[in-house]
């Protein structure tokens, strides 16, 4: 390892934790969810964490099988059902399984059970049964003892709904429409017993044909292997001290100045704005020294609405363009319903090539937008409770309707945010040449990519640029906020190069409350 990557191991080792919070007991960001059905926050058909937006490969869900095949047909251990409507407990071997999970060859996502064999319907009981002995169990013998173990989550996947099951008292295969999902937790297991058998045991209660069910290790998930956040031209300064000195800097705003407005376009004197260096009732930790605070008020939408117009303020406009700011968002956030976030745009408001934003469809020859986007925090309970996921909302000539379409950052679950930290939010956006689809938009958070896409078309004439940076903060569609929300900005930088995390001796700044 060289001194470089020694220097920034402390960052490394943070951004490795969940969004830097640990996870809920038992969970891991790659962990389907079991949620409820009052909440609809679980597994299903489409995401293996609906609330937190995190979606299979695969439709009704991922998995390997025993020869290590993903979506393969070899199950651990198979049996043959038939419909005899006999309500008795039915087992499968699941010892290689187990022992794959236990001996770390693979991580404990939980398992699947489909069908492989036909279109028959089989019901099980549940974890939520109210009869402990017609519940599921994991029957474990070791050398150290033999355990039985109920499951930590259980839920069926239907191909016919967007409905989660997790709370039903009833898991359910049928066919190519419906699976079963368990996870059991092992750590009661006692470290350096040897595994001699493993049988996952389910109370079968109705039958509708005969057909063979196998178990599949599910393997669902957004995680990457480690990785450095990458420098850019803000790795030549301490804390941005005389970035805006850097030629490949257009714009540097640290709210430090109270007339930092002078510097941007337009929206900076709203009610909703000030400057701040303390907000203990609301959790705030300084960024550095003084930071923009934006209010969503109660029964409104509008935060924050600052643009920085190229022409007006250096006479032109560019192609392609590097954009990054620290965000925080305050204890108080907890939006009802999704909403916008800083971005980059070229929407001519005003002008005859006016679009791309509120509705205003963009067809190639008027504007376009890529502002950024959050979803509602996920519920208690959840992985990612207290995580706002976040990406991008764009409005583009290829788009199917009236209102822009989203894109969720997912790489590595690095667009959910945590409450009450600190991120460094970046966005590369690259016009495409007129009437191709080459244009590119890139994100990352804390120096690290966590989304990007390389065919977008957003112009057919030669006259649309990037107009400007919008810093645009909004509660909705337009349902207003239930109630006063903040977000934190600080170190806003424009620049024509990438600009990556500020730096302090070398370290990143990345990832601290």
């Amino acid at each position: 390892m060289t001194m470089k990557e020694l220097l920034l191991l402390p960052c490394l080792l943070a951004g490795l934790a969940l969004s830097g919070a640990a996870a809920a007991a038992g969970d891991h960001p790659d962990d389907w969810v079991e949620g409820s059905q009052a909440a609809d926050d679980g597994a299903t058909r489409d995401f293996y964490n609906r609330a937190a937006s995190l979606p299979w490969a695969n439709f009704l869900g991922d998995w390997h099988d025993a020869a290590g095949t993903p979506q393969g047909d070899v199950p651990y251990d198979s049996v043959s059902m038939v419909d005899d409507d006999v309500a008795e407990y039915i087992q499968w071997d699941v010892t290689t399984l187990v022992e794959e999970w236990l001996n770390g060859v693979y991580p404990n996502r939980g398992l699947l059970l489909r069908n492989t064999s036909s279109g028959a319907t089989h019901r099980f009981y549940s974890r939520e049964h109210p009869t402990p002995s017609q519940r599921p169990e994991l029957v474990v013998n070791t050398s150290g003892g033999s355990f039985v173990l109920t499951p930590q989550a259980d839920t069926y996947l239907a191909s016919s709904t967007f409905q989660g099951f997790g709370d039903d008292d009833v898991l359910q295969t049928a066919g190519d429409s419906r699976v079963s999902l368990l996870r059991f937790d092992l750590a009661g297991i006692p470290d350096g017993a040897t595994l001699l058998s493993a049988g996952l045991r389910l109370f079968v209660f109705a039958e509708f044909g005969a057909g063979e069910l196998g178990v599949f290790r599910s393997s669902q998930g957004h995680s990457e292997p480690p990785s450095l956040p990458v420098a850019g031209i803000a790795g030549q300064y301490f804390l941005d001290q005389g970035l805006e000195n850097h030629p490949a800097v257009i714009q540097f705003t640290d709210f430090e100045d109270a007339t930092w407005g002078l510097d941007w376009s337009y929206g900076t004197t709203a009610s909703t704005l000030d400057r701040v260096t303390a907000d203990s009732a609301n959790l705030f930790q300084s960024f550095d020294q003084t930071a923009l605070r934006a209010r969503v008020p109660a029964g409104g939408n509008t935060a924050l609405n600052v643009g920085y117009r190229f022409e007006q303020e250096t006479g032109s406009e560019p192609e392609e363009i590097y954009f990054r700011y620290y965000l925080r968002f305050g204890d108080n956030w907890s939006p009802i319903a999704g909403g916008k976030l800083p971005g980059i745009a070229g929407r001519y408001p005003g002008t005859a090539l006016e679009g791309g934003w509120g509705g205003r469809r963009s067809t190639g020859s008027n504007g376009w937008s890529a502002r950024g986007l959050y979803r509602i925090n996920p519920p208690a309970g959840n992985t990612f409770e207290e995580h706002v996921p976040t990406g991008n909302y764009v409005y583009h000539a290829d788009m199917g309707g009236s209102f822009g379409d989203n894109h969720l950052w997912q790489n590595d679950h690095r667009g959910l945010l945590r409450k009450n930290r600190w991120y460094c939010v970046e966005m590369y956006l690259q016009l495409n040449t007129p009437g191709l689809n080459d244009g590119v938009l890139r994100g990352w958070i804390d120096g690290r990519l966590a989304w990007e896409k390389t065919d977008w078309r957003w112009r057919d004439i030669g006259s649309l640029n990037i107009q400007e940076i919008w810093l645009n903060v909004y509660h909705g569609g337009t349902t207003a906020s239930a109630q006063d929300m903040h977000v934190y900005l600080d170190h806003v930088v424009i620049a024509s190069q990438y600009i990556g995390p500020a730096v302090t001796d070398g370290i990143f700044v990345d990832g601290f409350e």
